[in-house]
């Protein structure tokens, strides 16, 4: 159910996709592989339907690699250059191996159920709480303080000055001339999600609902995860949103395969029933049957 007074009613959106695309060589024609789906996975279909149902933008970004970074340190640098455009209110960035578990439920009321308000820069999803493999039953999805991580799979921004600051501060992390010892996630794991886990969050949030974090529920994981990887996955988040498939890749495209198939099914189910007097034959009522 949306709040009472839903604070987010009208927005343009444009999709970045970062993960994926920057393991390729900027030289190839990403029209060809496109069309050749020699590498878009089934998420990015997904992500285009949603947006085509819902009238937003859709973009396919194909960034240059960072030198000496992880290629997932793309996204806050990219989408810094993005809001600099002004040509959108808040921009959405799914992973590819994120699936849309509803693409009839608009952005708005996501928005509006998460608690995202006018002054809200940035919202990410609670990553789920993963265990180590090394019998210390050691919670590692937690930063330096012990507090969950925020997962970078899905994020949205919305285009304020504040937000701004914020992007170029989690861009400028690993120079450590803020925040000593960012460097480290250069290239470890979890590379920029952990740096803004680690730091920025803790200097950009001081409204309370700057940075606005989504119920793992909502946008991480998929239903029967925690049963697959007993003793590593102890949080049964279930994507009732967003499925991300950070462990079972292989598994969005069934995800899609299945959201696409509901959507389809619900559409023909309501145009039965609006077209049920023209469909249905019933003998023995007056103007029942054929002639002849």
């Amino acid at each position: 159910m949306l709040p009472p007074s839903p604070r987010i009613l009208s927005i343009f959106v444009v999709f970045f996709i970062v993960a994926f695309i920057v393991l390729h060589s900027y030289s190839d024609d990403v029209k060809d592989r496109m069309h050749r789906l020699a590498f878009t996975p089934n998420a990015i279909f997904d992500h285009y339907l949603w947006s085509c149902i819902h009238n937003y933008d859709y973009k396919f970004f194909q960034a240059l690699p960072k030198p000496g970074y992880h290629d997932t340190w793309i996204l806050p640098s990219r989408l810094r250059s993005l809001l600099s455009t002004n040509q959108y209110d808040f921009i959405v960035v799914l992973d590819a191996d994120v699936s849309i578990t509803h693409p009839d439920v608009p952005l708005e009321f996501l928005l509006n159920k998460w608690g995202v308000s006018r002054r809200t820069n940035i919202a990410l999803p609670w990553d789920v709480q993963e265990v180590a493999r090394d019998g210390s039953n050691k919670t590692i999805s937690v930063d330096g303080k012990g507090i969950q991580v925020l997962n970078t799979g899905v994020v949205v921004v919305q285009n304020l000055e504040f937000t701004r600051g914020m992007l170029d501060a989690w861009v400028a992390c690993p120079g450590e001339e803020t925040y000593e010892g960012c460097a480290r996630w250069k290239v470890e794991w979890s590379h920029e999600q952990r740096a803004f886990s680690e730091f920025i969050r803790y200097d950009f949030n001081p409204e309370g609902d700057n940075i606005v974090a989504i119920p793992c529920d909502d946008a991480m994981s998929f239903p029967g995860m925690a049963a697959m990887y007993p003793g590593r996955i102890a949080s049964d988040c279930n994507g009732h949103f967003f499925r991300h498939h950070t462990l079972n890749k292989e598994k969005t495209k069934g995800s899609v395969a299945t959201s696409v198939m509901q959507l389809m099914y619900s559409m023909m189910q309501n145009s039965l029933r609006g077209n049920i007097d023209k469909i249905a034959i019933v003998e023995g009522t007056e103007g029942a049957g054929a002639s002849g």
